[in-house]
């Protein structure tokens, strides 16, 4: 049994270190190669697999696909379901999940898409010694697209790597892969910063709190707000659990102000426009115990500036003090509302990937034109 960097690559040795050195050779190409080996021809996303391949046009195209989705499935959930009948998808989660699992299913059913998947490996041929290779690509001449989520930090190049090898490139979407990322909840927290902002994420403070070192929705959600102009960064963790080098390095090059803060989380609370709390990934290792000075508690709400939000990628802990769950209607709790916002934003994203999203985005300004009272 061959497995390197979690990724399982058969029984054969002989095999396993050829195939390893195929994949070597492409990952070690350049960032901007990597990234033009996940678009098409005409320099459209083909495989949404990291942060960083997003642009601010890229984004704002998923935010406003989002808004005119939910729009167009309130009032012509017919013409939504119709626009991918003739499309099937895989989701393909190596790692427990739910929300992600269930964001995606309803996302492609909103869509019409068909759909499969594989949630236990045990009922794959990997028991019969099929390497992942093998079975990713067996996997995608069944399907119009895959869904994954995977414990291995580079699953997500490993996938685009086996599709490149195939006669049949799919799109691939990342659901997380390991500690590394997460790229649609990266675009779901944006899309719920978009809407609550009003677009304007210029000049922004934010604080992410908790597991910041493998927190894969924090290093993934970074990198989308350095992006924009003049943003201010507040990791708030203990020194084991603070932000990693990389994704550091990522936003200073970007001129993005990252400040460490290691004693708590009080005193950053009226400094900031987002908190956005997270949970100690113990998958990874440790206790899980969570340092009760990185508790939101809250009283914290009445500390926040007039404007700022509250979010979590879910699941939470203790983490957030758990009084906060039974206040309704407090605008600035966004965490429940990050869950819907969620399978909106997947919605957009598959759309995307198979070039209908402008006709949502067309066929909701059709909606608002008619539903607009005539003077």
């Amino acid at each position: 049994m061959v497995d390197w960097n979690g990724i399982y690559w058969g029984e054969s040795g002989s095999v396993a270190e050829y195939d390893k050195k195929k994949f070597e050779e492409f990952a070690a190409q350049t960032s901007e190669e990597l990234f033009r080996a996940c678009c098409d021809n005409n320099g459209r996303l083909k495989h949404i697999i990291r942060a960083e391949h997003f642009n601010l046009e890229f984004i704002r195209t998923i935010c406003e696909t989002a808004e005119a989705a939910r729009g167009v499935a309130k009032m012509e959930d017919k013409f939504m379901k119709g626009l991918l009948t003739s499309k099937s998808v895989l989701n393909y989660f190596h790692q427990p999940s739910s929300r992600t699992f269930l964001s995606f299913s309803m996302a492609e059913a909103h869509l019409g898409m068909r759909r499969e998947e594989i949630r236990d490996i045990k009922t794959s041929s990997s028991s019969k010694g099929e390497s992942e290779k093998d079975s990713l690509r067996t996997d995608s001449s069944y399907f119009d697209a895959i869904v994954c989520r995977h414990p291995s930090d580079i699953y997500d190049l490993f996938a685009v790597w086996v599709m490149k090898t195939s006669n049949r490139e799919l799109p691939f979407i990342n659901a997380g892969s390991g500690k590394s990322e997460h790229p649609t909840q990266a675009l779901l927290d944006y899309y719920t910063d978009w809407r609550w902002f009003k677009g304007d994420l210029d000049h922004k403070v934010i604080a992410y709190v908790g597991d910041c070192k493998r927190g894969r929705t924090i290093h993934s959600g970074a990198k989308l707000l350095a992006l924009h102009k003049d943003m201010k960064v507040y990791f708030v963790a203990p020194p084991e659990l603070q932000i990693d080098e990389e994704t550091e390095r990522y936003l200073l090059d970007r001129e993005v102000k990252v400040i460490k803060e290691t004693h708590g989380l009080a005193q950053v609370v009226p400094l900031v426009d987002k908190i956005y709390m997270t949970r100690i990934q113990n998958e990874h290792g440790g206790t899980g115990e969570y340092d009760p000075n990185f508790i939101f508690r809250k009283k914290f709400l009445g500390m926040m500036r007039p404007q700022a939000i509250l979010e979590h990628p879910m699941p939470k802990r203790e983490e957030i003090d758990p009084e906060i769950d039974y206040i309704k209607n407090d605008p600035a709790i966004k965490y429940w509302e990050e869950q819907r916002n969620g399978m909106w934003t997947r919605v957009a994203i598959l759309a995307y990937l198979f070039d209908v999203d402008v006709d949502i985005r067309r066929r909701y300004e059709k909606i608002k034109e008619i539903a607009e009272p005539k003077t």
